[in-house]
């Protein structure tokens, strides 16, 4: 039985993820298509998982991306608030989607409402981003939404025998609003 809906739009809700959720997230965190752009190296197993998605210890705001808002919704894909700094107004989103539903536009809907939440009822003043250079779907994504390429860490990542660059961008607030 998932958990309740947390934010809902016309085709995502977003809830905060349940023990019966954790083979979802490690099927897809382990995928090969999913790991080159999250980016993960090392497997991950069931605990990993549970304690990463369900049982986290730190400061943030998960959610598990589905299909309704029904029981039997289908499960999508992962946005999160995380390096949440309340003093200073900024937290970095996170948002990864099976490689089934790209391209879809439900990782859009998922952030829309995500940010949404960020600025209207956490108040945080900035969002930052990040995605790997070779990801030109997650880059679309922020870049639809308004965020700004802000730089690039030349290197950042190794990913399959080579290394990667990672762009960082950012939102803030009054940007957002404009397009509101």
């Amino acid at each position: 039985m998932p958990g309740p809906v947390f934010l809902s739009g016309d085709r995502v809700s977003l809830r905060p993820p349940q023990e019966s959720d954790v083979d979802f997230f490690q099927y897809h965190y382990n995928d090969p298509g999913l790991r080159q752009s999250i980016p993960m190296v090392y497997p991950q197993s069931r605990d990993d998982i549970r304690e990463q998605y369900v049982d986290w210890t730190d400061e943030a705001v998960r959610l598990l991306a589905c299909s309704g808002d029904d029981a039997d919704a289908d499960r999508l894909g992962f946005c999160s608030l995380s390096e949440m700094d309340h003093d200073m107004g900024r937290a970095t989103v996170d948002v990864w989607f099976a490689p089934d539903v790209r391209g879809l536009g439900f990782a859009t809907e998922a952030l829309e409402l995500l940010v949404d939440y960020a600025f209207d009822e956490l108040r945080f003043h900035r969002l930052d981003a990040n995605a790997i250079a070779t990801n030109d779907r997650s880059q679309d994504v922020f870049e639809s939404l308004g965020f700004t390429e802000e730089g690039r860490r030349v290197d950042y990542y190794f990913l399959d025998g080579e290394y990667v660059d990672r762009m960082e961008y950012g939102l803030l607030e009054d940007e957002w609003r404009v397009q509101d």
